[in-house]
């Protein structure tokens, strides 16, 4: 089952099957989301953006 990888930097996503990932553009490890891949798809732009958001760190 593929599972949606979230950087908490920078906000790029992955779909995987595996765990512990790490961002390709940040070089740090991506959190794994709550969100599963089937629904994450179905969504349009901004319902994505703000589940990216919600996984991002602000500093």
């Amino acid at each position: 089952m593929l599972k949606v990888y979230i950087c908490e930097k920078c906000g790029r996503y992955r779909f995987v099957t595996n765990h512990n990932y790490i961002c390709y553009k940040c070089d740090k490890p991506m959190k794994l989301s709550n969100i599963e891949y089937e629904k994450y798809i179905t969504l349009d732009a901004i319902s994505r953006q703000k589940i990216i958001e919600g996984y991002m760190i602000h500093s």
